[in-house]
């Protein structure tokens, strides 16, 4: 779609119309061609684009008595393009409403894109703060809404001219705002002249007029990339320092996609920027977990979530019109020197066709009656008796399966889509797109699995949170068969659910 608007200049007070042309032509082709999209592989209880491409989560918050996580968007194709946000809301972070299309690039300071940021309410109005990119460079801007819905730009409040000067300016992203005793506080992403990256923090007394503190993080580990999306939580008097670093090597099973996700424990030293790291993990160790996001609850609960995609590789779902999702919004918990996640617990609501079974042996292959389906939550005790290697293979049929299963040997959970049926190619100096490996102990053999199927999405949760391996599935099985390899195995407490989300 060619782009044929002017660029006004929209500083300071002259904010964009509410309802430009470029919103309104992104809603009217959503409208037009949302119902063109093959459904193959469509989530049933994930957000995705209505139509086109999705990225990053951004604006997670509460406001107006509602649920928020807006997104980069490309309405046009589903292909990275002019990024937009999109926006859903939700009264339980499950089942999520379209909303009215927030930004798009459309002013003199972000006619090549909204990049990325976050959500903060102030005085009664929803505060969007952005990365605004033109010609090759990206600074910060503000957007704000007095119902949640329709905003109004109010320009750009981090410039050029506030970029140390050992920072590039053209990899200044993804700010990241929060609140602490009254003063604003913003982490950035950001690349410093020496190809490493950083985060940079900035404080402000009003979201306008903001100020450099200092660095919070360098480590010399991304490779000509940059520390992308941060986010922030705290835990008691533990802080937790979420990124994405891009180009980053691999650490033994740690880190095996291009671009990866961690995160860090410590304090962030909020009067010199910096970030005193104790801990770091990897956040998830799946294939498609990018840029999360966190916000903490009204009742206290830190939650999260992210894209449930990954840059460089090849997208099944591209011909089909639409490309990206995000995760399910998990919940955080901090105990014994690390963070444990499990899905919100707000979507047990809608489980239905419950089928359990106390305890089976696994002798080579097993399938139990009433344990199928691609729609589904499946718990299970994994126990490993005499067997070198067990688990379960999800999504089978028509030659086709998903394997996950512990490594005795190794210690390791494998995710193994080598044989799903559907190709995804490799990001160019990437090992591999079908295994990826959870160091995990089993204690006493036993290992506690749970899993979610969206269709075309597997999110693994082990050891109660302690780990989790993410990856999109394009498969059109439903079969579901657990196995054993050197000797038999059992499972006990197994529980399957249909997880059924009516559709808005």
């Amino acid at each position: 779609m060619q782009y044929d608007h002017a660029h006004p200049v929209c500083s300071g007070q002259n904010a964009s119309p509410r309802q430009s042309k470029l919103l309104a032509r992104a809603d009217a082709y959503i409208s037009q061609r949302a119902g063109m999209v093959e459904q193959t592989f469509r989530h049933t209880y994930h957000a995705m684009p209505p139509v086109g491409w999705m990225n990053d989560p951004n604006g997670l918050c509460y406001a107006f008595g509602k649920y928020h996580v807006f997104y980069q968007f490309h309405p046009y194709a589903a292909a990275w393009g002019p990024m937009h946000w999109g926006h859903y809301t939700s009264n339980d972070l499950i089942r999520w409403e379209l909303q009215p299309t927030a930004l798009a690039p459309d002013c003199a300071y972000d006619k090549d894109g909204c990049f990325s940021g976050s959500a903060i309410v102030k005085d009664g109005m929803l505060y969007l703060m952005y990365t605004a990119v033109a010609d090759g460079r990206q600074t910060q801007a503000l957007a704000r809404s007095s119902d949640g819905v329709h905003f109004e730009k109010m320009g750009q409040v981090i410039a050029e001219k506030d970029i140390p000067r050992d920072y590039s300016v053209a990899d200044f992203r993804d700010p990241y705002v929060f609140v602490r005793n009254g003063v604003y506080y913003c982490l950035i992403g950001s690349k410093h002249v020496d190809g490493d990256g950083a985060v940079l923090l900035y404080r402000s007394d009003d979201l306008m007029q903001w100020r450099y503190v200092g660095r919070a993080w360098k480590d010399g580990r991304t490779h000509n990339g940059t520390y992308e999306c941060p986010a922030f939580a705290s835990f008691g008097n533990v802080d937790a320092l979420f990124v994405s670093p891009q180009f980053m090597d691999c650490d033994g099973d740690r880190y095996e996609n291009i671009h990866s996700n961690l995160y860090m424990l410590g304090k962030l030293d909020l009067q010199t920027g910096e970030f005193r790291r104790t801990a770091e993990c990897e956040t998830d160790g799946g294939f498609d977990f990018y840029a999360a996001q966190t916000l903490t609850l009204p009742d206290g609960r830190t939650v999260m979530t992210a894209w449930m995609q990954m840059w460089d590789r090849s997208f099944p779902t591209a011909p089909h019109g639409w490309v990206g999702a995000l995760t399910l919004p998990r919940e955080l918990t901090y105990r014994d020197g690390k963070l444990f996640q499990a899905p919100v617990r707000e979507i047990e609501a809608y489980r239905t066709d419950r089928v359990s079974y106390p305890q089976a042996e696994v002798d080579g292959t097993l399938r139990l009656d009433g344990v199928e389906g691609n729609t589904i939550e499946l718990s299970f005790d994994l126990d490993l008796g005499a067997s070198a290697r067990a688990g379960v293979k999800v999504f089978c049929g028509d030659g086709c399966e998903v394997s996950i299963y512990y490594d005795r040997t190794k210690e390791l959970v494998c995710f193994d889509r080598l044989h799903m049926g559907t190709l995804i190619k490799a990001a160019p100096g990437e090992h591999d797109s079908v295994l990826r490996r959870a160091h995990i102990r089993a204690e006493g053999g036993r290992l506690h699995f749970r899993i979610f199927l969206d269709v075309s999405s597997c999110e693994v949760f082990l050891g109660g949170g302690e780990q989790v391996l993410t990856g999109n599935v394009y498969s059109a099985g439903k079969g579901i068969e657990f196995f054993s390899e050197g000797g038999k195995a059992f499972v006990r407490n197994v529980e399957k659910y249909t997880i059924n989300v009516p559709r808005t």
